[in-house]
């Protein structure tokens, strides 16, 4: 995949958590704390959730070291513990802009990617597989959402990659 379509695929990524974003500030607010039954025990959880590996993954890509990531993700995930949607949307602006400035200082796509993991021990990625990475985990989480958005009676907002295609030949 080259620089363009990856990058691509990476603002559907944005593209795509911003609609759910909007869509969520549009309906009631209990709907973004409330308990329901699922895979995660709140919507906000499966934001903070992406959110908090989206950091992980971008850090493995920085080559950060396993345990320097586990402290960032913590600690910047009890940043927005308790955060309104209006406050997470500002957090996830501002890691959006942190993925984008690493993408635009990074040269070689394939290149391979080395960490250590405690329980998986050494592990290559290619720089290029780590991103798809982020993208497909993100339109996973965002099905969780939709399911719970209908287990509360509200609709979910279209977040398939094809409406970001139709979007963006709108604009």
């Amino acid at each position: 995949m080259g620089n363009h379509q990856l990058s691509k695929m990476y603002d559907y990524h944005v593209w795509a958590n911003q609609q759910v974003i909007q869509h969520m500030k549009k309906l009631p607010e209990k709907v973004y704390n409330e308990n329901v039954k699922s895979v995660f025990s709140s919507i906000s959880e499966v934001l903070i959730h992406l959110y908090g590996a989206d950091i992980i993954w971008l850090e493995t890509m920085k080559e950060s070291s396993f345990q320097n990531t586990v402290e960032i993700v913590k600690r910047r995930k009890s940043e927005v513990a308790g955060a309104s949607i209006d406050e997470l949307e500002m957090f996830y602006a501002e890691l959006s802009e942190e993925f984008y400035n690493f993408l635009a200082n990074e040269q070689n796509l394939e290149r391979i990617i080395i960490t250590e993991h405690p329980k998986y021990g050494r592990c290559e990625f290619v720089l290029n597989d780590l991103l798809t990475h982020v993208v497909n985990h993100g339109t996973y989480h965002r099905g969780n959402i939709t399911a719970m958005l209908h287990q509360q009676g509200e609709q979910g907002v279209p977040t398939d990659y094809v409406y970001y295609i139709l979007a963006s030949q709108m604009s």
